[in-house]
Formats: structure tokens, C-alpha cells, sequence
């Protein structure tokens, strides 16, 4: 009787998803690593912009200016890098499926002042602009465009670091921010339709890594180019 393949689901699970949490906030990252929310928005705007970048483009910036992470063994590079590439790809598969159904990885946030806990969608909007700050040059026609200024308009209120002071009167209270924050959804579906003319239909999957052992001379899987023995491999222990 041939024996099942316990073939992983393309969704993370709650567990895997704090697993992946816990390893971003760990000491084993810099400060400047992006959390959970920050690389939720990153990478849907790598998937909803006009042409997507590559892995080997934008992991790295995952890691912020940090070269790479404190990985205790290859095992835990390839697991680590693994749950990105499967939550990569299952972002890339909700919006085809169905881009309404778009469920953006939000915080919350309580205040002293306040009984209750806010959608907090900011850092989420942040990573969202940091993606398309990594291929501004293509999303230029978008900006060009009034439409699209408009569609964008929540994200940038809340991820954009250079607003002017009419504009950061609008995030100033909790609810300012949360109430932009339940438009987010209903703009990246927007988005992703005003590009999908443009963009080539991505088979899901078709940028998953193989979870094989890396060999020392093989390119790091991290995405910086360099062999593994030169890159993450250094901060492997033996």
C-alpha cells in the first residue's frame, strides 16, 4: 500500500501563523524586522502591484537592514522561510479566488481612555507602502491617475510616513484609524482588479521553495543572492 505524502495545506494554521509571529518578534531578528501585520501588507502589495517581484527581490527586506536573521539551524531557515512562501502564496490565492474575500492581517490596540479594543491597521498599511515604494517606477501609472489615488487612499493615510498636516489630522483619534482601517479590504480588491489587466495570471505555488536540505555552496534561500555558507549559513551553530 503506498504510503499518503502529509502534504502541508496552503493556509497557515493559527499555530503556524503565531509560530512565524513568535520567530519575527524573537531576538533572533533585529528591531527592524517586520511583524506579522507590516509583512501581511508587504506582501499583498507585491501581489496586487502591476508586475511581481521575484522572491530574491524583496525577502531580504523582510529582515529590514539587518544582513540576515540569527537562524539556531538550517532546519529553522527552511521552516521560517517555508511559512512566509506558504502565506505568500495563499494571499495570491484568496485574491484570484475571490479579491473581495481579501482578510488583511490586522493588530488591535486599547487605550487607557477607552472600554474597547480598535482595529489597528497601520503598520499593516505601512508594509503595504514599503512594497510599493519596492517598485514605485511600476506603479507610477497608478499614482498618475486620479482613480487611482482614490483607491489607495486608506492605505496611504495610514502606512504613508510624508503626510501633510490636513491629512495627519485624519488619523489622529483611534476611530479615525479604525474606520480607515474597514475600508482597507474593500481597496485592495480595487487595487488588485485596477492591475489585473496588466498582470499575467500566477499559478499558486509557483513560488514556493523547496524545503530540500541546502547545501553550503547552493544560493541562501533568504533571497540575498550569496552562497548559503556566506549568508544565513554564518549564523547557523554546528
Amino acid at each position: 500500500m503506498t504510503k499518503k505524502q502529509n502534504i502541508p495545506s496552503l493556509y497557515l494554521s493559527d499555530d503556524e501563523m503565531d509560530e512565524l509571529g513568535s520567530f519575527l518578534m524573537s531576538e533572533a531578528t533585529s528591531d527592524e524586522t517586520m511583524m506579522p501585520d507590516c509583512l501581511d501588507g508587504f506582501m499583498t502589495a507585491l501581489i496586487t502591484a502591476p508586475v511581481m517581484a521575484t522572491p530574491g527581490v524583496w525577502l531580504p527586506h523582510i529582515w529590514g537592514q539587518a544582513d540576515v536573521p540569527a537562524f539556531n539551524s538550517e532546519v529553522q531557515l527552511e521552516r521560517i522561510t517555508a511559512l512566509i512562501m506558504r502565506h505568500f502564496n495563499s494571499i495570491i490565492s484568496r485574491l484570484q479566488e475571490n479579491p473581495d474575500a481579501c482578510e488583511p492581517v490586522f493588530d488591535s490596540a486599547v487605550y487607557p481612555d477607552s472600554p474597547r479594543e480598535y482595529i489597528d491597521g497601520e503598520m499593516w498599511a505601512y508594509g503595504y507602502m514599503k512594497g510599493i515604494n519596492l517598485q514605485r517606477q511600476d506603479w507610477q501609472k497608478f499614482f498618475d491617475d486620479q482613480e487611482g489615488a482614490e483607491l489607495l487612499r486608506p492605505v496611504y493615510l495610514l502606512g504613508s510616513e510624508d503626510l501633510t498636516p490636513e491629512e495627519e489630522a485624519l488619523i489622529e483619534t483611534p476611530g479615525q484609524r479604525e474606520e480607515l482601517s474597514r475600508q482597507i479590504p474593500a481597496s485592495i480588491a480595487a487595487l488588485y482588479r485596477y492591475w489585473q489587466p496588466y498582470r499575467p495570471l500566477v499559478p499558486v505555488g509557483s513560488f514556493q521553495r523547496e524545503q530540500a536540505k541546502i547545501g553550503r555552496n547552493e544560493k541562501c534561500p533568504c533571497g540575498s543572492g550569496r552562497k548559503f555558507k556566506k549568508c544565513c549559513g554564518v549564523s547557523v551553530e554546528q
